[in-house]
């Protein structure tokens, strides 16, 4: 048995050697818990894609079995007092448009025991306003809302958030604008998708203002940014440039979808 921890880079070989039907002939293949969610998620969405690749994979922890429980039946977890990793499966209806109050006290809960754990209560408020608009994102874009999911995870010295669907991917989404039609490629998609005014409408629509600000914002606070998208994931990563941060592109499998994963850790230097 192959044992190894639920990273990025592991989910990111595993799901090649699955686009290439080899996952399943490694054998037993035990992924360990890493103290992140959005390598989970993405494993989880990568075994939905191949099925079959992924049978003798097993990936530990309570939150990996909750996910997928969720994902089965469309019930969120993690409100419940003294929760500290949740999740929330997105369906049809947008549940910010609905006022759900499903909705509200999961993210109500997500919010204050994250500044329970002593974290920076107007970051984490922040950070809240950013898995909002995020999730809109979902409903907006993806042409598959029901595939989509938001997770959070709190530490004392950290708090994750992630939004994901399985739908058509920044790619298609911008070609939809004729200025972006011409894109060649995913990873020249997400390049755009940061970008200030970038969106699938017209410019003069004024959609698409915000996030690049708001990307640009939380990487000033020591906050790192994953973007995943088809085959290839780009990361924004702080530096000692707090308006900037650093970038990186770069190819890996495909994965249906837009993931997007937020993480805010505490600067212990």
């Amino acid at each position: 048995m192959v044992s190894t921890r639920a990273e990025f880079a592991v989910a990111d070989d595993l799901l090649r050697e699955a686009a290439h039907s080899r996952l399943a002939t490694h054998g037993t293949i035990s992924v360990e818990k890493s103290g992140r969610i959005g390598p989970v998620i993405e494993l989880t969405f990568g075994s939905i894609q191949f099925a079959d690749q992924y049978r003798s994979v097993s990936v530990s922890g309570a939150f990996s079995d909750n996910l997928r429980t969720a994902l089965q039946t469309g019930q969120s977890f993690g409100s419940g007092f003294g929760d500290c990793v949740g999740a929330f499966p997105l369906s049809e209806h947008n549940p910010v448009t609905t006022a759900g109050s499903a909705w509200d006290q999961w993210t109500i809960h997500a919010e204050n025991i994250a500044k329970s754990k002593g974290l920076n209560a107007q970051l984490i408020a922040s950070l809240m306003g950013a898995m909002v608009e995020l999730q809109d994102n979902v409903y907006e874009h993806s042409n598959a809302p029901q595939t989509g999911l938001v997770a959070y995870a709190a530490t004392a010295a950290s708090f994750e958030l992630v939004v994901a669907d399985r739908g058509i991917g920044v790619l298609r989404t911008l070609r939809q604008n004729p200025v972006y039609a011409g894109l060649p490629d995913v990873g020249a998609a997400l390049k755009e998708m940061i970008k200030e005014g970038v969106s699938r409408f017209p410019m003069e629509s004024g959609r698409g203002q915000g996030f690049n600000q708001l990307f640009r914002a939380l990487v000033g606070h020591n906050v790192e940014l994953r973007f995943r998208s088809g085959d290839h994931a780009l990361t924004m990563r702080p530096t000692s440039d707090a308006l900037h941060g650093a970038t990186a592109l770069a190819q890996v499998a495909s994965l249906e979808g837009l993931t997007i994963s937020v993480f805010y850790r505490v600067n212990v230097g």
